[in-house]
């Protein structure tokens, strides 16, 4: 079994991929710190309701729907497979996905896809004039960014 991971007290996002007969299969498991962005997010939710659990849902289907473009077959898990994963013990949220038949994918591409695409998503959800930066950068780097960005946002009444 092969595990690659982006992990930092922001997000992560997990994938392990094991060969079985009748292809690969990858389980990803995706989560994101719903206090740590609440500085982004606080008072800035649309329609839609909390832009972190929302992005990562749709970052899970847009997973789902890159799998299929592939030849893979994606499907919803449900029980502990992403637990132990966060690094800190404040409230996070998970989004555990399998993928059979995972031959035309690598561990990496979902990683880096899934990662961009969430924090674009939670920016953009925000109302935020920023994007994230060009390529995946290390997880520290990306969560010194984070940080950064949280600590710019007015605190709140």
């Amino acid at each position: 079994m092969e595990r690659r991971e982006y992990v930092n007290d922001f997000i992560y996002f997990v994938v392990n991929t094991d060969r079985k007969e009748g292809g690969d299969v990858m389980s990803v498991c995706s989560g994101v710190n719903l206090e740590r962005f609440a500085p982004i997010t606080k008072g800035r939710y649309g329609i839609g309701g909390n832009p972190v659990l929302s992005g990562l849902q749709l970052v899970k289907y847009d997973i789902c729907t890159y799998a299929i473009s592939k030849g893979a077959v994606p499907s919803d898990v449900s029980g502990p497979q992403c637990s132990g994963i966060a690094t800190t013990g404040e409230v996070w949220h998970s989004e555990p996905l399998l993928i059979n038949k995972a031959d035309g994918l690598s561990a990496d591409e979902i990683i880096d896809f899934g990662v961009r695409r969430l924090i674009n998503k939670i920016i953009s959800c925000s109302r935020l004039d920023y994007r994230a930066p060009e390529g995946l950068p290390e997880p520290e780097a990306l969560q010194g960014h984070l940080e950064a960005i949280c600590r710019s946002m007015p605190l709140a009444a």
